[in-house]
């Protein structure tokens, strides 16, 4: 019996709550999948299941790579060892999809749950070994920091937000707090337009005088920035030298 105050719930009425939950939809020719497993952001991963000659494919539609990327891992590395855990799960990479081959309907329960499973390893194991360039942008150092330390308060992908101008504003790097404050960090090269383009940008946000919105300039504090220049900088954002980047989020977060 339920203990009183409470409410019994049966098997028939969970199970229909469950079975009611948005898990699968057609799309095209295709079924889309939410499964409940999470991706390195906290996402849940979706799959696409189609239609084979003789049997189903369940995919990952390329969504371990799309997590890399959003990672700011610009060229994920497909690595030996990254191919043979794939192969080690009876799947396949086939441009950049983890996929199952041909399997019948029968096996299509079983195939979700793998290909989700080694999405989700996969993404961590891209984003853990990084980027196949030799020397990262200020924007990849600045999210590999970010995600480093405030893994799962990043957002994957870039923010886009209208300026009190009503002029449309894209920033790479976004930290969203557990209080519901967001942290945009944009970045700023030791030119002139990049200079210019960051006061511009931050400027217009700053005027939308929006309190859950934090703003920061992140420089690099080993190129011959001078005093006036950071400070030229104030008129848009606080700015931040790249090495204090997860010091001063801490500090906004406590």
């Amino acid at each position: 019996m339920a203990a009183t105050g409470s409410t019994a719930v049966t098997e028939a009425g969970l199970c229909g709550l469950v079975r009611a939950w948005p898990i699968c939809k057609a799309v095209g020719a295709d079924y889309l999948i939410t499964t409940h497993c999470q991706m390195p952001n906290g996402s849940l991963v979706r799959l696409r299941v189609r239609r084979a000659d003789d049997g189903w494919v369940v995919s990952d539609g390329g969504a371990a790579l799309d997590e890399a990327l959003a990672s700011g891992i610009a060229r994920p590395v497909f690595g030996i060892n990254v191919r043979r855990a794939i192969r080690s799960k009876g799947l396949v990479l086939i441009d950049g999809q983890i996929e199952t081959r041909s399997i019948k309907e029968s096996a299509l329960y079983a195939g979700v749950i793998v290909v989700a499973n080694a999405t989700r390893d996969i993404a961590e194991t891209l984003i853990y070994v990084g980027s196949s360039l030799d020397e990262d942008t200020l924007d990849r150092r600045t999210k590999k920091i970010l995600v480093g330390r405030f893994h799962t308060w990043v957002q994957a992908r870039p923010l886009i937000i209208s300026g009190a101008s009503d002029r449309v504003h894209k920033f790479d790097n976004t930290v969203n707090l557990p209080d519901g404050r967001r942290i945009i960090i944009d970045t700023v090269k030791h030119q002139g337009n990049s200079i210019n383009s960051a006061i511009v940008s931050n400027l217009d946000v700053r005027r939308l005088h929006n309190d859950m919105i934090v703003q920061r300039i992140v420089f690099d504090e080993t190129e011959n920035w001078k005093r006036e220049e950071i400070e030229l900088l104030e008129v848009g954002a606080t700015p931040v030298a790249l090495g204090n980047l997860g010091d001063a989020v801490a500090r906004l977060a406590a």
